[in-house]
């Protein structure tokens, strides 16, 4: 009986405290909160910043835009003048203004050019630069300076000096090689891509820098024994690659076309359009008419492609 009543005791939690007076009371707050609660805690304080910036400098800033859009709005001395016009906006960006339209489909001929071509050097960089060999600190140095080269001054002095993507496109533009390309059977189309993404390599490395940091943590994190395992019984390195390697990088590979597909929409000159038609033409109304097209349409692709790509993606539990 006194062995029950001391285990008793020993297990049960201490949730009481004595007063002065002999009268206990219950402990309240954080110190009474179990561990997964605490985390849950501790991990909303810490998801506050994101929050409030996402409430604050997204959605509301998206929502003012879609209701200036049905607006036409007129500066005057201290505000604006409202005029309600519906749709008529929409309409006009999409059936009467000359640009809009040809800018809109440039941006997705831009994403759908681009952004494969983004992935494929980056997981095939990032490959490299994950292998043992000597000198791989300084190879790895050389691709990830494109990071720094995204800033704003050295991006301008690059533009300016044009070095790099003259010398890319006198390779691309030598006769052997589109004679070569012409004489392999490959559709005019097909060839045109080509030609386009060599031509444009230098650009599509200097954006690539986060998506090789992306793929290159992904690849270290592949347990070695996976390998050891399929070299026993033996595959060889394409079969490795494609039942290890790109299965556990899957993930990533989803992060980076995310990534990609937003930086591409953001780097299009159909922003340049909008920018001139609502502060430069003072078109108030119509350009967040034309920010809300390009909205819809930058968002509705990106959860397009996440989900078909969501649908093959590997998740691997240790």
């Amino acid at each position: 009986m006194g062995d029950k009543n001391k285990e008793k005791t020993v297990n049960e939690p201490i949730a009481e405290a004595v007063q002065p007076d002999g009268r206990t009371k219950k402990k309240h707050g954080y110190n009474q909160m179990s561990y997964t609660k605490k985390k849950e805690l501790w991990g909303f304080i810490f998801l506050l910043p994101w929050i409030f910036g996402v409430i604050f400098f997204f959605l509301v800033p998206v929502v003012k835009t879609f209701y200036y859009s049905f607006f036409e709005m007129t500066l005057k001395f201290g505000g604006f003048d409202y005029v309600y016009k519906g749709i008529e906006n929409f309409k006009y960006a999409l059936t009467v203004d000359p640009n809009f339209n040809t800018y809109l489909l440039q941006a997705l001929k831009d994403f759908a050019s681009n952004v494969p071509i983004q992935i494929f050097v980056s997981l095939f960089i990032a490959m490299m630069l994950n292998g043992k060999y000597k000198g791989r600190g300084f190879f790895r140095v050389i691709f990830f300076i494109p990071i720094i080269l995204a800033t704003g001054i050295t991006d301008v002095e690059l533009k300016t000096m044009n070095i790099a993507a003259q010398e890319s496109q006198k390779f691309v533009s030598a006769d052997f090689l589109i004679d070569i390309l012409m004489n392999s059977g490959i559709p005019q189309e097909a060839l045109n891509f080509i030609l386009e993404a060599v031509a444009n390599i230098f650009e599509v490395i200097t954006k690539a820098g986060v998506q090789i940091l992306i793929f290159l943590a992904g690849l270290q994190g592949i347990n070695p024994s996976l390998y050891e395992v399929a070299k026993l019984e033996g595959c060889s390195k394409f079969e490795c690659f494609c039942k290890i390697t790109l299965p556990m990088i899957s993930p990533m590979i989803l992060v980076c076309m995310v990534y990609s597909i937003a930086d591409t929409f953001a780097a299009a000159e159909i922003s340049t359009v909008i920018n001139t038609t609502t502060f430069t033409n003072a078109k108030y109304g119509l350009g967040a008419a034309m920010s809300g097209i390009y909205f819809v349409v930058s968002v509705g692709v990106t959860l397009l492609c996440t989900f078909i790509v969501s649908k093959v993606v590997f998740y691997y539990d240790n």
